[in-house]
């Protein structure tokens, strides 16, 4: 293998299959074969941006749903009911609890090919909640920018293996923390937002319009403090490369994440400050890329965006970039 170009290895994670990606500015990312779920991202040797899970315990019980791959859904879905296709349908777990994002964390995944990214597939077998199988591709890559910020690029494809039409949306739900910071009450965020989604007290949308309004962009928190925020926004506003940057910035050392999505797969950013996680509350903020919006399932306004016809493919792209004080 070239010198140049990132590796990829065979690694573990608390006992559990995992994959190690090693770029050769010394960025290391740790990707557990369950759920293809990242554990680690290192933009620089010692500098942890991913809070991840601590053990395979966590993982098993996706305590958190950190860095979940979320699908066939992603978000609530309310009373864990929904119809499609002139049949109506009722989920194993209530969705807007236990079932948050889907069912792809515990999917095994399984390296596929060769080569500098790496490749998971895994497969979604049907029930009778949601009766159609997926496959799944996850890729996970790293890269460096000429001016020296580090990317990691997530990929998630879902492909329909069944025969008629199945409804699907997908998202991530990655947590960022800033390295060198306790707590995320000092950092500041921005989201290129026009539109916020109101919700009831579920976090579920609003029905029809009264779900939506209208917001100053790019919406601004120069000093997150106490606020608590678990918010979706909408009507993203591109920047001059077609494409939608939520940043997270340390003012202190002008260290920055910043997460990046393309508005034309993913319309919906969300953005979660850990309140009431069960480890580590309020250390970090997940940046949420959404193909659809929280119960979509159940929404008139999303039901075009969602069938995915028989051997159709469905791809979310999110990059992560690290930008040093």
């Amino acid at each position: 293998m070239t010198k140049n170009v990132p590796a990829v290895t065979q690694h573990e994670f608390d006992g559990l299959p995992a994959w190690k990606l090693t770029s050769p500015t010394g960025a290391e990312a740790l990707v557990a074969e369950r759920g293809a779920t990242l554990i680690s991202w290192q933009p620089r040797p010692g500098v942890e941006v991913i809070d991840g899970y601590e053990s395979a315990e966590e993982l098993e019980a996706q305590v958190g749903d950190r860095s979940l791959v979320m699908l066939p859904w992603c978000g609530r879905i309310a009373e864990g009911t929904y119809s499609f296709g002139g049949a109506r349908y009722k989920l194993a777990e209530r969705a807007e609890s236990a079932g948050l994002g889907g069912r792809a964390g515990s999917i095994d995944f399984g390296r596929v090919g060769r080569g500098p990214a790496l490749v998971l597939r895994g497969h979604m077998p049907g029930d009778s909640g949601y009766p159609w199988n997926i496959d799944v591709k996850v890729v996970f890559a790293l890269d460096a920018g000429i001016d020296g910020e580090e990317h990691l690029s997530v990929s998630i494809s879902a492909e329909n293996a069944s025969d008629s039409a199945a409804p699907l949306s997908m998202g991530w739900h990655p947590y960022i923390k800033m390295p060198g910071v306790r707590g995320i009450s000092n950092l500041s965020l921005t989201v290129p937002a026009r539109t916020k989604v109101l919700t009831d007290g579920r976090i579920i949308p609003l029905p029809g319009d009264s779900a939506f309004a209208g917001v100053a962009a790019p919406v601004r928190f120069d000093y997150l403090g106490t606020t608590r925020i678990d918010q979706s926004y909408t009507n993203l506003v591109p920047d001059v490369d077609g494409v939608v940057c939520t940043e997270l910035k340390d003012p202190v050392r002008s260290t920055r994440v910043r997460l990046t999505q393309e508005p034309s797969e993913a319309p919906v950013a969300h953005v979660f400050t850990g309140d009431g996680l069960p480890r580590d509350e309020r250390q970090s903020i997940a940046l949420e890329p959404c193909s659809a919006l929280s119960d979509a399932f159940r929404r008139a306004d999303s039901a075009v965006r969602l069938p995915l016809g028989p051997g159709e493919t469905r791809t979310i792209t999110a990059t992560l970039t690290y930008i040093g004080g």
